[in-house]
């Protein structure tokens, strides 16, 4: 059967030759237009690393001096910091609340901002780029965010620990990278600042995590905050709040946001907003590369469905031309499944060597610009497939072929069902 089928695509090799460069050129096509659908959302779907399902987030804000009930002596840090711990108490003693935290700073996970420094393990002079993140001591941080713990202390004992101002918390993929094993004891790093070597101890380390759905997990330190000047920070002050186990969200977020709006106030501090923070991902990711994620899922969508026309139109039409070599086939005792076979056998021939020819010719490219990185910008501490030039290159290949050979496939099934299926004498009549 083999050797007929490169027989017949030898013997119509003009216009095979047409339809062969087609297939190349719609595989390149698919190469550009899939490989960031498909690096996107495998970085989607790995876990985040921490429990978001049961999260709510509250955003704070401040009365102005103009608005009614403005207090001008509650502007002193000192107050401010205290009504904003009554604050995070009045939430954490709410019906159907397990814990609650106070979260300072603009860089959170999966908020719109960040921040990241440079860090070295002691003794080495190489650079990791970490995001940095703030939290206060005492205050239930780890185990409200659902932090994995690493080894050493666990997330309670980290955020009930008597930090120094030398003092971070570390993720484990961080301490991995740094000093090469997962054991924080009596580890140190340092960096510089001005002309000063700075030196911080690593007192533990919480479970990797996604500092945002869309990244791969990058090293992430914690900074304790000793101080707080709550004049200059009072606009990033949320409280974050864990439910119960068992309790409706959606119960909890009807019932929560009318108390909060009458009952969260204290000072010149008030409560703005509530949102669940499976809705804090879904923003963060609007505004950020789901956009580009979107119109390339759409682009794909658009270019898969007009490939599916025109090459199945084009095989269909080849297909459909070939009545009377079908004929003369049934003339000859041929049967219809011989028929089929010789058919698709020709398309899955020339669809494997048109896809192998693009996906040679892309990998051109590929070797001297790379292959598709992912949303992040900074290096991400984790290896995937993705990361993998060769496992990336030949997944994104295989899926190519696959959608190539299923459109292929379907132009040429089923006109060939239809005429493999008529009397030699009607396909031979115009012979």
């Amino acid at each position: 059967m083999l050797k007929l089928i490169l027989k017949n695509l030898w013997a119509r090799r003009r216009r095979n030759g047409w339809l062969l460069a087609e297939l190349i050129l719609v595989s390149i096509v698919s190469w550009i237009i899939l490989d960031p659908v498909v690096v996107v959302t495998h970085d989607r779907n790995i876990p985040l690393g921490y429990d978001a399902d049961r999260l709510c987030l509250i955003s704070l804000s401040t009365l102005q001096p103009q608005a009614p009930g403005y207090d001008e002596q509650a502007e002193d840090s000192a107050v401010i910091i205290n009504s904003y711990l009554n604050l995070v108490r009045l939430v954490e003693n709410y019906a159907g609340v397990e814990s609650a935290t106070p979260v300072l700073g603009f860089c959170f996970p999966n908020s719109q901002g960040n921040s990241n420094s440079q860090l070295r393990a002691e003794g080495d002079t190489i650079d990791m780029t970490v995001m940095a993140m703030y939290f206060l001591p005492h205050s239930r941080f780890f185990e409200t965010y659902g932090f994995r713990p690493g080894q050493g202390m666990t997330p309670e004992q980290l955020s009930d620990y008597n930090y120094t101002q030398s003092d971070i918390v570390l993720t484990e993929n961080a301490v991995e990278q740094l000093f090469h094993t997962k054991n924080v004891y009596g580890k140190r790093c340092w960096y510089r600042q001005g002309s000063d070597t700075v030196h911080i101890s690593v007192t533990g380390a919480v479970g990797t995590f996604k500092t945002y759905s869309e990244w791969r997990p990058v090293a992430v330190k914690f900074i304790p905050l000793l101080s707080i000047d709550m004049e200059d920070t009072a606009e990033d002050a949320r409280i974050l709040l864990r439910l119960k186990e068992g309790v409706s969200m959606k119960h909890f977020l009807h019932e929560f946001q009318p108390w909060m709006v009458k009952e969260l106030r204290a000072g010149n501090l008030f409560a703005r907003s509530v949102k669940s923070y499976d809705k804090l991902i879904e923003d963060s990711e609007a505004s950020g590369a789901t956009a580009i994620y979107r119109r390339n899922l759409a682009m794909a969508a658009f270019f898969l469905i007009n490939l599916c026309l025109g090459v199945i139109g084009t095989f269909w039409l080849q297909t459909r031309t070939r009545r009377e070599e079908v004929g003369v086939i049934l003339s000859f005792g041929g049967t219809p499944g011989h028929i089929m076979r010789l058919l698709m056998g020709e398309g899955v021939v020339l669809t494997f060597i048109a896809v192998l020819t693009g996906c040679l010719l892309y990998l051109q490219y590929a070797l001297k610009e790379g292959l598709e990185k992912g949303s992040g910008w900074i290096k991400s501490t984790e290896t995937y497939w993705v990361t993998d030039f060769a496992q990336h290159f030949f997944i994104v290949s295989l899926l190519v072929f696959f959608i190539m050979m299923v459109v292929v496939l379907a132009g040429i099934y089923i006109p060939a069902r239809k005429i493999s299926r008529i009397p030699p004498t009607e396909a031979l009549r115009d012979e």
